[in-house]
C-alpha cells in the first residue's frame, strides 16, 4: 500500500470544508485503506514523515482504531519494526496533540503483544524515556505510562516498586508542569487497581499525596486550567475509593479545598471543581470526616460562598450553587447533629445582615439541610420557621426565592408539623401569590404545592380565595412555569380538599383540558404534563360520579400523549392511568387493552441513548482523549428521562392489578417478567417502583385467591391458594437478590416496609423458605455490613451514636421487621429474636435521638406481643429498660414504654407481681398532663395487662379510680382489647369497685359501642351481652330509655 496516497487523502480530509467531501474521503479510506492489515505501516509511515501536524495527528487516530483488528494479521517481520519506528516517532514528534495520539497507539498494541511478550523492551525504553535529561522525552514517557494503566493495568501492577520509584522522580520534575500533572493523572490510574488490603502499595500511595497536591497547587498558580481540571477528577476519585489513600492527609486535603473554593480571583469553574470534589469527600468519607471533627470548619467555609451571586439560568454552575451542594451532602450523610447546630446560629446572624446575598444563603442553607435533617429539625421547628416567614416577607427578590425553596422542603419533608402552622404560614404565600415578579409568583406556588398536600380537611377554609387566584394565573401567567406552578397547586389542592373540591370542579375542568390537548413545543408539553397529573388529582378528589362522564374524554388524551415521542408525557399518562384505575376499579378494565402494550414497551425500555439517533460529523482532529477502542464504556451512557418513564411504567403495573383485580389476569405474566427485570435497573427510582409493583401482585393474588385469616406459625399451617405460592416463589427470592445487592438505603428500607406489610396481611408464608435469608440481611443491617451502608474506607470508625438520618431510617426498618417476624411466626422466631434484642436494645440509651429510643421500646415490645412466653428469659434485662423508658424526656417513648411494660407482665412465665409497686410508680405520671392522648391509653392497657397477670397481688381500690378516669380511650383503640377484657373479668368478679360506679361506666360503653372502629366484633359482642346482664340485674338503671338502649 503506497503510503503517499494514504498521506494525501488523509490531507484532503483534514482540508475539506464540506460534508459531502468528508464523507466521499471516507468512504475512499474505509475500502481501499483500512480495509486491509497493510493500512498500519503504511499509517505509521504518514506519521514518521508528514510535514502536516493535523494529518500526523488523523493518522494517528485512525491507526489507534485499525490496531485492534489488524494487527495480529501482520507478520512479526512487519510488526517488529513498525513497533520500532512508533517508538522513535513518538519521541521526534513536536507537536503534543500528536504525541499523545501516538502514545495512545503505543497503548493499544501493547494491549495484545505485552501479554505474549512481544514486546518485553517497551518499559525500559518508557522508563530511560521517563528519566531522560530531555524534557520532551520525559513528557512522552511518562504520557505513556498513563495510557498503558487504561490496557494493561494488570501487568504494570506487577512492577509497582519501581513504578513509585519512577512516580516519585517525575512528581517532582524539575522542567516541565506536564510532566508532573501527568504523574498525578498515572497515580490516579494506579490507585484503582490497588487493593484495599495491600498496606504496602497503600503506604506508598499516601507518601505520594502532599506531591500530588502541590502539583495542584502549581497548576492553579499558574492558571493551567487543564491540567487542574484533570487533577481535581483524580482527588474525586480518591475520595470514592474504599482504598483509604487520603486518610492520614484527608484534613490537610479538605483544608486545602476550601482554600481553593473560597479563593474569588480563582476562575468560577476551578472553584466548583474544588467544591465538587469536597461533595464527594462528604458523601464517600464521611466517617472520617466525622472523626476528624471537620463538618464544623466545612460548613463555616462554605456558607459564604454561597452569599456569592447566582446567573440567572438555574441550569448554570456557580460556585455558590456548588456549596449548597456540599451542604446538602453533608446533611444526607453525617448525624443531624453535627449539622443542624452548627448551621442554625449562622442562618440566624445572616437574616440579619443588610446584604441581600447573605440573607439568600441562610435561606437556602435551610433549604437543603432539611432532606438530610428533617427528623431533627422537626424538633426545632419552632426555631426554623419564624426565620423562613421572615425570609418569606423580605424586600429582596432573591430572599424571598430562596425562603419559598426552604418553605417548600419543610413541607415536603415534615407535612404533619408544617400543617400545624398553616395559620401563620399561609397568609404570607398568598402575599407572595400576588407579587408583581412572576419568578416570586412560580415560587410561591412551588411552596403552596406541598403545603397543601400536608392540609387535608384544613384547607376548605382557604379554598374560595386560592382558587380564585390559581385560576387567575392560569389564565393570565405570563410565563410557562408560572402556569404549570399554579397548575400543581390546583391538584394539591383537590388532593387535600377530597370532596370539598366539587364546588370548583366545573371551572377547572375545561381549562386543565385546553391545556392537555397542546401538542406545540417544549412549554406546552411541560403544562400538558402538569395538567394530565392534576386532572388524575381531580378525579381522585371529586370521586368516580362526578368524574365518570369526562373519563372517556381525559382518557383519551392520555393515551394520544402515549405518541407525542415524549418521555415525561408518557410518564404522565401512566400516573393519570393508575389514579383513574384507582377511582374507578374494576370499571377501568375496558382500557387496559389500548394501555398494556405501551405500558409493557416502557418497562421493557433501555435507558441507553438511542444508537439510531443521526449524530454530527466530527471535523476536529484534536481529541486526544477519544478512545474508539473501548465499548465497554458505551454501556454507561444513560437517559434518565427514559428512566423516569420506566419507573411510572413499573408503578403503574401494580396500581392496574390491584384495581382492576381478575381482568388484569392477560398481562400478568408478561409483566411480572418485567418487573423482575427492573429488580436490577441501574436507577433506585426505577427498583422501588417495581419492587412495590411486585408486592402489589403478591397482595391481590391473596386478596383474589386466599380465604380466611393467617395463622401464626411454621411450618405454614392454614390454606394457601397455588397461584399465591406460585408468585411468592417467583417474587421473594427476586427481592432477596435485589437486596443482597442494594447499595441505596432509602430501597433497603423500602424493602423492609414491604415485607412488613405483606406479613400483616399475608402472614408467615411470606417468609416461609426464606426465614435464614431475611434475618441475616436484617443481621447485616445492625451490624453495618450491609451494601447500602458501606463507609466507603476500610479504615473508617463507625460512631454508633450519632448516625445520618437515612442510616436511622433503615435501622428502624429493619426493627420493625424483626417485630413482624416475631408477631407472624411466633416461638418459633425465637432463636432469632435472642441475637437481634442486644442490637436493638442498644439503641435505648441516652447518647441515642429520641427516635431511636422510641424505635427501640417499639419493637420490643410488638416483639414481645408475638414471641409471648419466649420472652421469659430476657424478662429482668427488659423491665429494666422498659421502667427507665417510661421516665424519657419524649412523651412518645413513655407511651411505647408503658404499651411494652404491659406485654412483658402478661407474655412472661416469670412472675412480677412483686414488681408491681415499681411499675406502677412508674406508670402513674402517666396518667396525669401528657400532651398526646396515646400515652394514657397505652398506661390504661398496661395497667389492665397487670391486672389480668395477676389480680390478686393488684391493689386495685387504689389504681381502679385512676384507671376509670382515663376511659374511654382516646386514640390507641388496639388498647381497648387488655382494658375491656380486664372490665370484664371484675364485672364476673363482682369487684366492689366497678358494682359500685357502674353509672360512671354506662358513659364509656355508650361512647365505644358509638364507633365502629373502637372494638372489635368479638369485644364487641361481650360488652353488649354485658349490658344486658346488667339490665336484667339492676331494672333501676332504666338502661332501655339511654343511648345504650338500641344494644339490649
Amino acid at each position: 500500500m503506497d503510503a503517499r496516497t494514504v498521506e494525501e487523502l488523509l490531507s484532503q480530509l483534514a482540508r475539506a470544508q464540506d460534508s459531502d467531501t468528508i464523507r466521499n474521503i471516507t468512504s475512499t479510506l474505509n475500502t481501499q485503506v483500512y480495509a486491509s492489515p497493510e493500512c498500519i505501516p503504511a499509517l505509521v509511515q504518514v506519521i514518521s514523515t508528514s510535514q502536516m501536524f493535523e494529518v500526523r495527528q488523523l493518522a494517528s487516530v485512525e491507526l489507534r482504531k485499525r490496531v485492534s483488528k489488524w494487527w495480529l494479521k501482520l507478520d512479526e517481520n512487519v510488526r517488529a519494526p513498525v513497533r520500532q519506528q512508533l517508538l522513535q516517532v513518538v519521541l521526534a514528534e513536536q507537536h503534543q496533540l500528536v504525541r499523545h495520539a501516538i502514545a495512545r497507539v503505543i497503548s493499544s498494541v501493547a494491549r495484545i503483544d505485552i501479554a505474549e511478550n512481544r514486546w518485553p523492551e517497551l518499559l525500559q525504553f518508557l522508563n530511560q524515556a521517563s528519566t531522560s535529561s530531555n524534557v520532551g522525552h520525559r513528557e512522552v514517557g511518562i504520557y505513556c505510562i498513563y495510557t498503558l494503566f487504561e490496557v494493561i493495568a494488570e501487568f504494570l501492577m506487577n512492577q509497582t516498586a519501581s513504578l513509585f520509584e519512577l512516580f516519585h522522580k517525575t512528581i517532582s520534575d524539575p522542567e516541565s508542569q506536564e510532566v508532573r500533572a501527568t504523574t498525578v493523572l498515572a497515580l490516579g490510574k494506579l490507585a484503582e487497581f490497588i487493593d484495599p488490603e495491600d498496606k504496602g502499595n497503600i503506604n506508598a500511595f499516601k507518601q505520594m499525596i502532599p506531591a500530588m497536591v502541590n502539583v495542584l497547587q502549581e497548576s492553579l498558580k499558574e492558571n493551567d486550567d487543564k491540567n487542574a481540571r484533570d487533577i481535581f477528577e483524580v482527588i474525586e476519585s480518591l475520595f470514592m475509593l474504599d482504598t483509604p489513600f487520603l486518610s492520614d492527609h484527608l484534613a490537610d486535603l479538605i483544608r486545602f479545598l476550601l482554600t481553593v473554593a473560597s479563593s474569588r480571583e480563582l476562575d468560577d469553574s476551578l472553584r466548583e471543581l474544588a467544591l465538587n470534589s469536597l461533595m464527594w469527600g462528604s458523601i464517600y468519607k464521611q466517617s472520617k470526616i466525622k472523626s476528624l471533627k471537620l463538618v464544623a470548619p466545612i460548613i463555616e467555609s462554605v456558607i459564604p460562598i454561597g452569599t456569592e451571586e447566582d446567573p440567572e439560568d438555574i441550569d448554570d454552575d456557580s460556585p455558590s450553587r456548588a456549596a449548597f451542594k456540599v451542604l446538602n451532602a453533608l446533611a444526607s450523610n453525617m448525624p443531624p447533629q453535627q449539622i443542624v447546630p452548627i448551621i442554625m446560629p449562622i442562618v440566624i446572624n445572616y437574616m440579619q445582615n443588610s446584604s441581600p446575598g447573605h440573607r439568600k444563603a441562610a435561606m437556602m442553607s435551610v433549604a437543603v439541610i432539611i432532606e438530610g435533617c428533617a427528623e431533627f429539625i422537626s424538633t426545632k421547628l419552632a426555631e426554623v420557621l419564624p426565620i423562613v416567614c421572615a425570609g418569606l416577607q423580605d424586600p429582596e427578590i432573591i430572599v424571598r426565592r430562596a425562603a419559598c425553596m426552604a418553605l417548600s422542603c419543610l413541607a415536603e419533608e415534615l407535612p404533619v408539623e408544617m400543617a400545624e402552622h398553616h395559620r401563620s404560614i399561609m397568609p404570607l404565600v398568598f402575599n407572595l401569590l400576588n407579587d408583581t415578579n412572576p419568578e416570586i409568583t412560580k415560587h410561591a406556588c412551588n411552596a403552596l404545592d406541598p403545603m397543601l398536600d400536608g392540609l387535608e380537611g384544613e384547607v376548605l377554609q382557604y379554598l374560595p380565595m386560592l382558587m380564585e387566584k390559581l385560576v387567575w394565573l392560569l389564565d393570565n401567567g405570563t410565563h410557562t412555569d408560572t402556569k404549570a406552578t399554579a397548575l400543581g397547586a390546583i391538584g394539591s389542592a383537590a388532593h387535600s380538599a377530597g370532596e370539598g373540591f366539587q364546588p370548583y370542579f366545573g371551572e377547572v375542568m375545561p381549562r386543565i383540558r385546553r391545556f392537555m390537548t397542546a401538542t406545540n413545543g417544549t412549554d406546552e408539553s411541560l403544562l400538558r404534563g402538569v395538567a394530565t397529573d392534576t386532572a388524575g388529582a381531580i378525579a381522585e378528589a371529586v370521586g368516580a360520579d362526578m368524574f365518570r362522564p369526562h373519563t372517556q374524554d381525559f382518557m383519551n388524551l392520555a393515551i394520544e400523549q402515549l405518541h407525542l415521542d415524549s418521555p415525561r408525557l408518557r410518564e404522565c399518562s401512566y400516573a393519570f392511568f393508575s389514579v383513574i384505575a384507582g377511582v374507578f376499579g374494576e370499571e377501568f378494565a375496558p382500557f387496559l387493552p389500548t394501555i398494556m402494550p405501551a405500558i409493557l414497551h416502557s418497562c421493557k425500555a433501555e435507558e441507553g441513548n438511542d444508537p439510531n439517533l443521526e449524530t454530527e460529523i466530527d471535523l476536529t482532529v484534536g481529541d486526544e482523549d477519544e478512545d474508539d477502542d473501548d465499548d465497554e464504556l458505551s454501556g454507561l451512557n444513560f437517559n434518565s428521562a427514559i428512566a423516569d418513564e420506566k419507573e411510572f411504567a413499573c408503578d403503574a403495573l401494580g396500581e392496574l392489578f390491584e384495581n382492576t383485580r381478575t381482568h388484569f389476569m392477560p398481562y400478568v405474566e408478561d409483566s411480572l417478567q418485567a418487573l423482575v427485570e427492573a429488580t436490577g435497573n441501574l436507577f433506585d427510582g426505577v427498583r422501588k417502583a417495581s419492587l412495590g409493583s411486585l408486592f402489589a401482585y403478591i397482595k391481590t393474588f391473596y386478596s383474589l385467591f386466599s380465604a380466611g385469616d393467617w395463622v401464626q406459625g411454621l411450618p405454614v399451617n392454614y390454606p394457601v391458594h397455588e397461584h399465591v405460592q406460585k408468585i411468592l416463589q417467583l417474587a421473594i427470592p427476586t427481592v432477596l437478590t435485589m437486596w443482597s445487592d442494594e447499595d441505596d438505603r432509602m430501597v433497603a428500607v423500602q424493602i423492609c416496609k414491604e415485607l412488613i406489610q405483606a406479613l400483616k396481611l399475608m402472614g408467615p408464608c411470606v417468609v416461609a423458605d426464606h426465614v435464614e435469608e431475611i434475618s441475616d440481611n436484617i443481621l447485616q443491617i445492625f451490624e453495618k455490613r450491609s451494601t447500602c451502608q458501606e463507609t466507603y474506607d476500610v479504615e473508617d470508625v463507625v460512631d454508633e451514636d450519632e448516625e445520618a438520618e437515612s442510616e436511622s431510617l433503615l435501622i428502624a426498618a429493619a426493627a420493625d421487621l424483626v417485630a413482624a417476624l416475631c408477631e407472624t411466626i411466633g416461638q418459633g422466631y425465637l432463636s432469632y429474636f435472642n441475637v437481634f434484642l442486644p442490637l436493638i436494645a442498644k439503641y435505648y440509651k441516652a447518647t441515642k435521638g429520641p427516635g431511636e429510643r422510641l424505635m427501640a421500646t417499639g419493637c420490643l415490645g410488638e416483639c414481645i406481643g408475638g414471641i409471648k412466653s419466649g420472652v421469659t428469659q430476657h424478662t429482668e434485662m427488659l423491665l429494666a429498660l422498659f421502667l427507665k423508658a417510661t421516665g424519657d424526656e419524649e412523651e412518645t417513648v413513655r407511651s411505647n414504654a408503658a404499651f411494652a411494660l404491659g406485654v412483658l407482665v402478661a407474655n412472661t412465665d416469670t412472675d412480677l407481681s412483686q414488681q408491681y409497686p415499681t411499675i406502677l410508680s412508674a406508670l402513674h405520671p402517666l396518667f396525669e398532663n401528657q400532651s398526646l392522648p396515646g400515652t394514657t391509653d397505652n398506661a390504661s392497657g398496661a395497667v389492665a395487662r397487670l391486672i389480668l397477670a395477676h389480680p390478686n397481688a393488684f391493689p386495685l381500690d387504689q389504681v381502679l379510680p385512676v384507671f376509670l378516669n382515663a376511659l374511654p380511650l382516646k386514640s390507641d383503640y388496639a388498647e381497648n382489647e387488655p382494658v375491656f377484657e380486664c372490665l370484664f373479668s371484675l364485672f364476673r368478679a363482682n369487684n366492689a369497685f366497678v358494682m359500685g360506679h357502674i353509672p360512671q361506666f354506662l358513659p364509656i360503653f355508650s361512647s365505644v359501642l358509638s364507633s365502629e372502629e373502637q372494638l372489635t366484633e368479638a369485644t364487641r359482642a361481650q360488652l353488649i351481652e354485658l349490658l344486658r346482664a346488667l339490665n336484667a340485674q339492676s331494672a333501676d338503671l332504666n338502661l332501655a330509655s339511654t343511648e345504650l338502649g338500641r344494644f339490649l
